[in-house]
């Protein structure tokens, strides 16, 4: 029997958090890869990781008649990416939990 149900994450403060994380990326000493000589549709970039815990809730909500939801609190590391280009600033790309 299969049984359908929605999974959602909510993180606390997730604007902060963004904001957060691309200042301490941008604290990264610049490696100049951003000027490195590349084919013409490409472009070169630099990255920076940066390990934060993270708080927030997962939702469980079971999609049948009953309709039941499970709230679980959570509080983990997730490592984010953020990658800048020539003349920009960094900008958060991805993020992987590491539990």
């Amino acid at each position: 029997m299969k049984q359908l149900m929605s999974i959602t994450a909510n993180l606390e403060q997730p604007g902060i958090l963004r904001n957060v994380i691309e200042k301490l990326a941008s604290r990264h000493v610049d490696m100049g890869f951003t000027n490195a000589l590349v084919p013409s549709q490409w472009n070169a970039i630099e990255t920076s990781g940066i390990q934060a815990t993270v708080s927030g809730t997962i939702d469980v909500q079971k999609n049948d008649a009953s309709g039941k939801e499970v709230n679980i609190p959570f509080d983990s590391c997730f490592l984010f990416t953020c990658i800048k280009g020539k003349n920009d600033f960094f900008n958060l790309e991805w993020s992987s939990s590491l539990s």
